[in-house]
């Protein structure tokens, strides 16, 4: 239950528990929503009311319960509030405008190379403004833009993420200040986030994660990363950084890891490696959509590749199991659907004999909800959510871009 607090003030996170009641559960009553709040009637209808008044909810039905005035339901209005959702590695782009109720109206990819970062901040402000044209909308009712990085990423003063360090997965990027350079040219909200880390509060808000507290997000994007939710929130860790899955070191040096200084998990994952083995086994392909077909057609070289990389993995996932104890475990991102699910049985079928005897349950496993939009889809989430959560953290942070932040967001009304 999502419940809020009759003090006066917190009318803010009061308005944000109301509106997230409505968005998991709606449409619902006034009396049905102070149920499930434990707010009190005016309360509720004062600040319904002001949503209303917002644009943020609509009347959608009208019910009649016995005698008397028939009752009201509310739902999320879903051009209330755009955001979008730019999701960069080495090896490609992907943006997405997203609406309110977290469907996406638009979208554009293209595969690129280890961009610079001034050839990557040109692109992802014309990714921007192309998907608010191809919408047909102004800029400024878009809330915010939300980027997806390989990690590790920089945390700012105030536990802000603004800055990017990876100059493995991306070269030249030491120190790259992607929100400040970004929000300037496009004066909306930037918010930065690895894209893991993104994935797995686009699955909580918008998947099949809504009703669960705690997982853990597995993301397959050019190499492998990770994602942490707690109790409904995102667990950033004390860098920002938590759930790095990918640069867990392996003892085992085997043909994969050849030429590699630092063994690690996520290069077994690796996609721009895996297409040089196909490559020189003849098969030319540059998109991992391509790696349906060869899935299907059991193409040796990328059976191998699952095979080799979802073994190494099995012990890593129990690790995540002991120490975290999730509900859950998803497996998402760029691959196809068809191979997660079966990196997904792999696992089932392994991880038993791995298992102490006294392990009184274990996770699920289950295939994340997004398809291979998971991180585009994961960071244009964050501008909605960071407004719209009832997450105390995220109400706390002091955004460098907050003057940004206040121009277009209807709750600065509360």
């Amino acid at each position: 239950m999502l419940t809020g607090t009759n003090l006066q003030h917190a009318k803010l996170y009061n308005v944000r528990i109301v509106l997230e009641t409505i968005r998991l559960y709606g449409p619902l009553s006034r009396v049905e929503i102070a149920r499930r709040t434990n707010l009190t009637a005016q309360t509720v209808t004062n600040i319904t009311r002001q949503l209303l008044k917002s644009n943020l909810i609509l009347v959608r039905d009208q019910i009649q319960n016995g005698r008397g005035a028939p009752s009201v339901l509310l739902g999320i209005k879903p051009t209330g509030a755009y955001s979008i959702g730019l999701d960069l590695d080495e090896t490609h782009l992907t943006g997405v405008l997203m609406d309110l109720m977290g469907t996406i109206r638009q979208r554009k990819s293209v595969e690129i190379s280890l961009p610079s970062p001034e050839e990557a901040i040109q692109l992802l402000e014309s990714f921007t403004r192309e998907l608010v044209a191809l919408e047909q909308i102004a800029l400024e009712r878009v809330w915010g833009v939300g980027v997806g990085l390989p990690g590790p990423l920089g945390v700012s003063e105030g536990g802000v993420v603004t800055n990017v360090f990876n100059p493995k997965a991306l070269p030249g990027w030491n120190n790259v200040p992607v929100v400040s350079l970004l929000s300037q040219r496009l004066g909306i909200p930037v918010f930065l986030e690895n894209n893991a880390s993104a994935a797995a509060i686009g699955e909580r808000w918008f998947g099949a994660g809504r009703h669960i507290g705690t997982f853990f997000y597995v993301f397959f994007g050019a190499g492998l990363g990770g994602g942490l939710i707690i109790n409904g929130q995102m667990y950033p860790g004390f860098t920002g950084n938590a759930g790095e899955l990918g640069y867990f070191p392996v003892v085992r040096t085997d043909a994969t890891l050849r030429g590699i200084d630092r063994p690690h998990l996520g290069a077994y994952f690796n996609l721009p490696s895996l297409y040089a083995k196909l490559g020189e086994s003849g098969v030319k392909i540059s998109h991992p959509n391509e790696l349906e077909q060869l899935y299907n057609e059991q193409n040796p070289v990328l059976i191998d590749w699952i095979e080799t990389g979802t073994d190494q993995l099995a012990p890593f996932i129990l690790g995540i199991e002991y120490l975290i104890d999730p509900q859950a475990i998803f497996f998402g991102g760029r691959l196809p659907d068809v191979i997660i699910r079966s990196m997904v049985n792999r696992l089932q079928r392994i991880l038993p004999a791995l298992r102490i005897d006294a392990r009184v349950a274990s996770p699920e496993l289950l295939c994340a909800t997004a398809g291979t939009d998971a991180a585009s889809l994961g960071v244009a989430t964050l501008p909605l959510y960071t407004s719209f959560a009832p997450v105390p953290k995220t109400m706390e942070k002091k955004m460098k871009n907050a003057k940004a932040t206040s121009k277009t967001n209807p709750l600065k009304a509360f």
